[in-house]
């Protein structure tokens, strides 16, 4: 690798991509910008592509810019559940993979899973608000409802409040680990004793329902798996399922603080949930995940020697893709750093990324976010940042979410 000195630009003296946790990393963002796409950054190691064209382009293109697990050793494997995990897979197993979980997350079937899993856990998590004048909706609200959403589906129990702490705190590990550019190994070591943990609470469900087949996510990998010509044992089905247990919560969690943050934040916005949430929540959903893009950024490695805008890459060298710099990229957004719910194309986004690694439980996600924001705005219409309480800021560094949410209830 060059040396730095022989680097065409670089991030501003001391400042780095990874050197914003818990603070606000736009004015950062622009910075990068006005000094072009993509810029070296030596504390992360790794070119960030902050253009949004760029960013499409190199995610569609997995023959120069691979996904970062392609290089992935047998631990960090391990630690994303091995198996037929659809993140560690390549070509044909993974284009059987994506077609599986396509019907699995079908718009149609999401629709069911809104009325039979969704909608009772709200009921249960709301319910523990009910008397209360107010409420911190990040930890009591939001971090209580994706984990659950996922269980449900997964046919375990959605009541077991240590389980549901406990599984966003092993992917929280995950997620660390993932942030450091894989290379932090300390949070290996503790990214690899959660992912072991996780993997205890799953595998007897995994083994039940292997013979003894219910209606719920596990028991539809057994049964339809296969037809898409996936080789199924106890690992490859653990590693579905593992990937469902970590996509869906977290992501999610702090996907439900946004948006409700976006709702509370302006008194006009509110007016506007609280009279037609079904007219405003779709577009108020897509903002949220355009302006905060709960996941940050995204790691590729470069497998040839190759261009992106004016800067040459060398073979080996990482980039990241920086989502939420693209996002309120000028080039593409107009008043990129506003909330606009009449933008066209507001699905335009890359919060959920480009190309073959696209979420595949965007659907999923979206709806766990309108539904979560409507209940709340249905069961408590006088719902409102609490003016006596911490303000919430951006907190976070790979994953983001304005938090903490105090708000008054009635």
């Amino acid at each position: 690798m060059a040396d730095t000195a022989t680097k065409p630009r670089t991030c501003p003296a001391g400042e780095s991509v990874v050197s914003f946790a818990d603070k606000d990393p736009f004015g950062f963002y622009e910075k990068l910008r006005e000094s072009g796409s993509p810029t070296w950054d030596e504390q992360a190691k790794a070119w960030l592509v902050h253009d949004f064209a760029q960013c499409v382009a190199a995610e569609r293109d997995e023959s120069r810019f691979a996904n970062a697990y392609v290089f992935a050793d047998p631990i960090v494997k391990e630690i994303k559940g091995g198996g037929a995990n659809i993140t560690l897979s390549r070509d044909e197993e993974h284009v059987k993979l994506r077609r599986f979980h396509f019907r699995l997350l079908s718009a149609a079937n999401v629709e069911s899973y809104r009325q039979n899993h969704v909608q009772p856990v709200l009921s249960t998590v709301l319910a523990r608000l009910e008397g209360r004048d107010r409420a911190e909706l990040g930890a009591e609200y939001a971090a209580l409802i994706p984990a659950r959403v996922i269980c449900s589906l997964l046919g375990m129990p959605i009541d077991d409040d240590g389980m549901v702490k406990e599984i966003l705190t092993c992917n929280n590990a995950i997620v660390d680990f993932i942030a450091s550019g894989y290379r932090d190994l300390d949070l290996r070591d503790k990214a690899l004793k959660a992912s072991h943990r996780l993997n205890e609470m799953l595998l007897p469900y995994i083994k039940a329902r292997r013979d003894n087949p219910a209606d719920d996510f596990i028991s539809r990998v057994w049964r339809d798996a296969p037809e898409f010509g996936i080789a199924l044992d106890e690992e490859a089905a653990l590693g579905i399922c593992r990937e469902l247990f970590f996509a869906g919560s977290d992501t999610t969690v702090h996907g439900i603080a946004n948006v409700l943050f976006l709702a509370l934040d302006d008194a006009s916005v509110t007016a506007q949930v609280t009279r037609a949430p079904d007219e405003v929540l779709p577009a108020l959903v897509e903002e949220s995940l355009r302006l905060m893009n709960v996941v940050q950024f995204r790691h590729r490695f470069c497998l040839e020697d190759t261009q992106i805008g004016d800067v040459a890459i060398k073979k080996g060298e990482m980039i990241i893709l920086l989502h939420a710099a693209a996002n309120r990229d000028p080039g593409q957004f107009a008043c990129p750093s506003q909330v606009d719910l009449a933008r066209p194309e507001p699905q335009s986004h890359l919060a959920f990324a480009r190309g073959t690694r696209s979420c595949v439980g965007s659907a999923l996600a979206r709806m766990e976010m309108r539904e979560a924001t409507a209940q709340i705005f249905a069961r408590f219409p006088r719902l409102r940042l609490d003016g006596e309480a911490e303000r919430p800021y951006f907190r976070g560094l790979y994953m983001r979410s304005m938090g903490p949410l105090h708000v008054r209830l009635t």
